[in-house]
C-alpha cells in the first residue's frame, strides 16, 4: 500500500479544486469516443480487446458459463452492479464526485436492452437471440452511464493502472505516478467517510439504548430503586 502524506492530500484537494467539473464527475456521464461504438469502446477499455466479435462479447460476460446472459450480467457490464460511483469509478478522481446508482437508472437499461435482445421475454439473453440480434448488426446500445467499469474503485485502479505500471516490476508501488498518489488519496477520502458513517450510526444506537433505559427506569416503582 502507497504511503499516505497529508501534504500529498493537501496539493490533491487544491488541484481538484480548480479542475473543470466535467473533467473530474464520474465515470457515469462518459461517452464513447467519435466514430466508436459503445460496444467496441467497452470492449477496448475494460478489457482490453481491439477486435472482438460477437460470440467474445457474449463468452467475456457469461458469468455463470450457461450460454446465457442474466440482467445481473447486462448491468455488470454497463457498470451498475456497484452500489456507487467512487471518484471518477475507474479508480481515480475526487470523492466530492461519488455518488449513488439509483434503482430507476438500473431499471431502464435492463428494459431497453432485454428490449432489443430476449425475444422470449424470460428475462435471459440466450448465445442464440444474441447471435440473431448480431447478425442484424446489433450492438450493445450508448445508455448514457460511461464505460462500463465492471469493478469497485480498487479493482478498476488495478485493472486500469497497477496492472500495466506495477504489476511485474514493482508490485508494492514504490515508484509512485500521479495516478497512484490520486487513488490513494481517492482510498484515504473513501475510508474516512465510512469510518464517519459507521461511528454516527454507533452513536445513534447508543442514544437509543440509553434513552430506553431511561423510559423503563422512569416508569419502576420507586419502592423497588435503591
Amino acid at each position: 500500500m502507497i504511503k499516505f502524506s497529508l501534504i500529498t492530500a493537501l496539493f490533491l484537494s487544491l488541484a481538484f479544486a480548480h479542475e473543470d467539473p466535467k473533467q473530474v464527475g464520474t465515470d457515469l456521464y462518459e461517452s464513447p469516443p467519435e466514430g466508436v461504438s459503445w460496444q467496441s469502446w467497452h470492449m477496448k477499455s475494460e478489457h482490453g480487446i481491439d477486435q472482438h466479435d460477437p460470440e467474445s462479447v457474449f463468452k467475456l460476460h457469461d458469468t455463470r458459463n450457461v450460454n446465457s446472459l442474466s440482467g445481473n450480467d447486462i448491468l455488470r457490464m454497463y457498470g451498475l452492479m456497484r452500489e456507487e460511483v467512487v471518484g471518477k469509478g475507474d479508480g481515480m478522481g475526487s470523492h466530492d464526485r461519488s455518488e449513488g446508482i439509483k434503482e430507476g437508472t438500473k431499471e431502464r437499461i435492463l428494459s431497453t436492452v432485454m428490449g432489443l435482445i430476449d425475444k422470449n421475454n424470460d428475462g435471459e439473453i440466450s448465445f442464440e437471440e444474441w447471435k440473431e440480434f448480431s447478425a442484424a448488426g446489433g450492438e450493445l446500445p450508448d445508455m448514457g452511464v460511461g464505460v462500463g467499469h465492471e469493478l469497485g474503485f480498487e479493482g478498476e485502479y488495478e485493472r486500469h493502472h497497477w496492472l500495466e505500471h506495477h504489476a511485474e516490476n514493482d508490485p508494492e508501488v514504490y515508484i509512485q505516478h500521479p495516478e497512484d498518489i490520486e487513488h490513494e488519496l481517492l482510498h484515504h477520502e473513501h475510508e474516512v467517510e465510512h469510518e464517519a458513517e459507521h461511528e454516527q450510526e454507533h452513536e445513534g444506537v447508543a442514544q437509543t439504548k440509553t434513552t430506553k433505559s431511561q423510559i423503563i427506569l422512569a416508569n419502576i416503582p420507586k419502592r423497588f430503586l435503591a
